[in-house]
């Protein structure tokens, strides 16, 4: 009985890996991507790491602001495929202004340049992670968690925020519409 077990759980044991969604060195970013954990445990982008199908539970993104102005809303968005394209988890710090969304006294605060993040899928998440696979129509088990920088909000400016390499400015006419304006370009280092 206990060697049709082992066989069982080695099926589910199988190798996973979390990856980059696309070349993070096309486009420029106002953080950098300091570190990828699983349970506390570095994985290097594209490492193929053995577990079951909550392999993803701990996962965490150290992020460093590598721009010159602080930031109030960072989110990392974990990306599956489903039927009819992709449906995505979010895991975000701080207060998103672009969405209205008001800064209080009990608020995180700003990221300021040169600060660090932890963005962190915690057991207590782990739960509404897999709701939001189901209500997306993705599969409970997955081989890899692509990984993108989704959005970036700075601190002061409520109509402008960072999205696939640009800025965006808020639409006056559609205000949940933002429109490109320019490719983001980190600002030129001191020397």
């Amino acid at each position: 009985m206990l060697a049709a077990a082992g066989p069982a759980r080695a099926q589910q044991a199988t190798e996973r890996e979390v990856r980059p969604a696309f070349d993070f060195n096309k486009i420029q970013m106002p953080v950098e991507i300091v570190a990828v954990k699983l349970n506390g445990d570095d994985v290097l982008p594209g490492e193929k790491v053995l577990g079951d199908d909550d392999w993803l539970r701990g996962l965490s993104f150290t992020l460093r602001n590598i721009s010159d102005k602080p930031i109030a809303y960072v989110a990392v968005a974990l990306q599956f495929p489903q039927p009819q394209g992709y449906v995505a988890y979010v895991l975000s710090y701080g207060v998103d202004l672009s969405r209205g969304e008001p800064r209080r006294e009990s608020s995180p605060p700003a990221i300021q340049p040169g600060g660090t993040v932890n963005l962190v899928l915690t057991k207590e998440q782990y739960p509404g992670f897999l709701r939001i696979l189901g209500l997306g129509g993705a599969a409970r088990s997955f081989d890899a968690a692509p990984y993108y920088v989704d959005r970036i909000c700075f601190e002061g400016e409520p109509d402008v925020i960072w999205a696939a390499g640009m800025l965006k400015r808020r639409d006056p006419e559609r205000p949940t519409e933002f429109k490109a304006i320019e490719r983001y370009a980190l600002p030129a280092r001191q020397k």
